[in-house]
């Protein structure tokens, strides 16, 4: 009996042994690389093993019929797969893919440098702006330092790759800003309003920018404004050109916030000191006033307002073009420029988190700007120049005026990982008017008020598309109406991004962008349409620690320009011109090879022409330059608490029209030469240095800071006498030039309750 039982147990151990099933494979990752100690487990069971260094396993199970097998491994997504015991040996092998995250996955950077606290591609930040020589801490300075961007020192506006000035467009917190520059003068150019400081995040994009945004064909400069600060602080200024103050008040529960800042700029002292090659009857002067309140609504939710209002006063004269020969006149003419300017900006913006991985983001603006302008043409009465015999010969009154009211509201839905789609919709509404006096010594002539009214309305949508922490793409498109124009578009985007190791990535990038005319064209005649350009990038980004390398190459063509002159359209304009701009740039910042040193270094190289405005034929445009450099370095000494930076811009010589290569009375009787002089290379230094000091337990910097130290002589281009002829019998001829050729500025901050020295030292290295 005891024999027969035996036999019994040792069969159903054979059959046991015999039920045994092998289960193993390979697995590797999306690229096909095996990895390594991956474990691979059936669900709910405890037979397994880990994957060797060849990325294979093997194990063996007593399960029967069909199992779930699992793969799982840390930065990995788990994966499960069904499978059928029905032989001795299966074989299962996995593709897995890496988790997706904002640490380790690609960015897509073409056409966009972005500075923020959440994204890993910094570039420039508000001490980078207030720290770069020559910014004077105008953040559409420091940006002139970056490549696509043109050195047009004597006009308002950011340049950007063949664009003009009002090509590029500044958003807020979303929202479009109507006039992002301060009054400015013919010749002179303008600084941005808006203090660095007040700003978390910057994206200054040269092309190729998201969905979310129109009405700029070249670029546009993306802002956003911080959140709660940290403590309560103050802050106080005093410099060379003027004196300004602020505070910040945090709420006890630290979920509110409010703050006025006030700042008062006067030149004439400076200029007593430092001669000019204008006369000034009043010299740029700016009252400004900054508002700000912030509250959290909720856990994820804040609501943010700031507010802004300016006054700004300049008035000018100068030597008329047509009395540069005086010796040999008898007569002698100035002109005067004067203009009065009152800004007023606020900012409305609502985040908020909801439902299950949603997102809402609303935002309002509203703006005022009114210019009163003055030209006068001053004739002197006697042969000696004198002021008192300067008496006005030609009055012309120019009262500008426009309104901005917009909304827009975008919802976000966080698909998985990084995956999101948001779409939304945005209305502008935009008012400009304009009332014209001229008063001829005997006559007065008032010409009737032009209103225009315009209702914009957008819709637009886009999705970033992760497919693995290596592989992104985004893809969008914008639809708009104008009343105005009576018209709409449909403007599509696309980019994408490879990662092609651990620091290195490729992007591309296309994109369609409309953008209205000019509104002084469309006093003239409303029946225009749409400008369109079209961006093609790519770009190439190297970015070890404490290092960036960006190449990026593009290409991009214009559609419908404004030109004018065109015979048989109304008042001469029409959406006939085009153009194309193509280039390379180069962007290298390093802060870890030179021992305590940060610097800088962008290349552009710019080959653009078009036929737009009054132009000839299609030619280089006088903004741009075909090459344009700059070095910014920065020094900080950490124990002495003092730091030295420098920028260095040279660019190559612009086109103009030199009227005395043609007929002196006609240039278009010779279209041939038309734009084809350059005017001398440009260069410029500038030098700054700062010191830190702590002075009764306020933080405290002193900056002094020298444009051109040595003078070089820059030429913007040439002004012409309409018809004079000097005694040589060519036009009279005067060189644009800055109104001095170093600017000198030395000023004090102060900062407290708060210690900005840690700051100041990790921004600086």
């Amino acid at each position: 009996m005891k024999g027969i039982l035996y036999i019994l147990f040792l069969m159903v151990c054979v059959g046991d042994i015999i039920a045994q099933t092998t289960i193993k494979g390979k697995v590797s990752d999306t690229k096909g690389e095996p990895l390594i100690g991956v474990n691979i487990s059936i669900k709910n069971s405890y037979d397994g093993a880990t994957t060797n260094v060849s990325g294979e396993y093997s194990f063996e199970t007593s399960e029967k019929d069909s199992v779930i097998l699992t793969a799982t491994y840390i930065g990995y997504v788990p994966q499960e797969k069904k499978v059928l015991l029905n032989a001795k040996i299966v074989t299962i092998n996995f593709s897995i893919k890496e988790k997706i995250n904002d640490l380790k996955a690609v960015v897509i950077s073409a056409g966009s440098f972005e500075a923020s606290d959440e994204k890993k591609g910094t570039v420039l930040k508000a001490l980078d702006i207030v720290t770069t020589a020559g910014s004077n801490g105008d953040s559409y300075g420091a940006l002139k330092t970056l490549p696509g961007a043109q050195q047009t020192n004597d006009r308002e506006g950011l340049f950007v790759r063949g664009g003009t000035g009002a090509e590029t467009q500044t958003f807020i917190d979303g929202t479009w800003v109507r006039n992002a520059f301060s009054a400015s003068i013919p010749d002179l150019g303008a600084r941005g309003r808006f203090n660095p400081f007040i700003f978390k995040g910057t994206v200054f994009s040269t092309g190729g920018y998201s969905a979310l945004y129109g009405q700029a064909l070249s670029s546009a400069v993306i802002l956003e404004t911080i959140d709660l600060p940290d403590r309560s602080s103050a802050n106080f200024n005093l410099s060379s050109v003027g004196i300004g103050g602020s505070f910040q008040q945090l709420a006890k529960n630290k979920k509110s916030s409010y703050g006025i800042g006030y700042n008062y700029t006067n030149l004439t002292p400076y200029f007593l000191l430092v001669k000019q090659n204008v006369k000034y009857k009043t010299a740029p002067t700016v009252h400004q006033i900054d508002l700000n309140y912030r509250i959290k609504t909720s856990k994820t939710g804040i609501f943010k307002f700031y507010g802004y209002m300016n006054h700004t006063a300049i008035d000018i004269q100068r030597e008329n073009v047509s009395s540069l020969d005086y010796e040999n006149d008898a007569k002698k003419y100035q002109d005067r420029f004067g203009i009065k300017n009152k800004n007023a900006y606020a900012n409305f913006s609502y985040k908020e988190f909801f439902g299950k991985d949603w997102k809402l983001t609303a935002g309002a603006c509203f703006s005022t700007n009114h210019d009163d302008i003055t030209i006068q043409v001053l004739e002197n009465s006697g042969a000696i120049t004198s002021d008192s015999n300067f008496k006005y010969r030609e009055d012309l009154g120019i009262t500008n005026g426009n309104i901005l009211a917009s909304g827009k509201l975008v919802l976000e839905k966080d698909l998985n990982n990084l995956n999101t789609i948001r779409f939304g919709a945005e209305h502008i509404y935009n008012q400009e008017r304009t009332l014209v006096k001229y008063q001829p010594a005997t006559t007065l002539i008032n010409y009737l008020p032009n209103i225009l009214n315009e209702n914009l309305t957008a819709l637009f949508a886009e999705s970033d598309i992760y497919i693995t922490n290596d592989i992104a793409g985004k893809i969008g498109v914008r639809g708009e109406y104008s009343t105005l124009l009576n018209k709409a578009n449909v403007a599509p985007r696309i980019s994408a991004a490879y990662k092609l190791n651990r620091k290195g990535q490729l992007s591309v990038a296309y994109g369609m962008f409309y953008q209205k005319p000019e509104l002084n064209y469309l006093f003239q005649n409303a029946d225009l349409n749409y400008m369109r350009a079209d961006h093609y990038i790519l770009n190439y980004q190297y970015q070890p620690k404490d290092r960036l390398l960006r190449v990026e190459a593009y290409y991009k063509t214009y559609h419908s320009l404004i030109k004018s002159n065109i015979a048989g359209a109304p008042s001469g304009i029409a959406n006939s011109g085009k153009g194309y701009a193509r280039g390379l740039e180069v962007f290298y910042r390093d802060k870890k090879s030179l021992k305590g040193i940060d610097f800088w270094i962008s290349y552009s190289f710019l080959d653009t022409k078009r036929d737009f405005q009054n132009y000839l034929k299609q030619v280089q445009p006088d903004f741009a330059a075909t090459h344009t450099a700059n070095l910014v370095f920065k020094k900080f000494w950490v124990k002495r608490m003092f730091g030295i930076n420098g920028t260095y811009t040279f660019s190559t010589g612009r086109p103009y029209i030199n009227y005395n290569i043609s007929n002196p009375n006609n240039i278009y009787a010779n279209p041939d030469l038309f734009m084809t002089d350059r005017t001398m290379a440009y260069h410029n230094l500038s030098i700054s240095a700062n010191y830190i000091k702590t002075i009764k337990k306020a933080f405290t910097v002193f900056v002094l800071s020298v444009n051109n130290p040595f003078g070089f002589k820059q030429v913007y281009g040439y002004n012409y006498a309409g018809s004079d002829l000097n005694k040589n019998g060519i036009l009279y001829s005067k060189a644009i030039t800055p109104p001095a050729r170093q600017f000198v500025f030395l000023g004090m901050f102060m900062s407290f309750g708060i210690d900005r020295t840690q700051e100041a030292i990790d921004n600086n290295l």
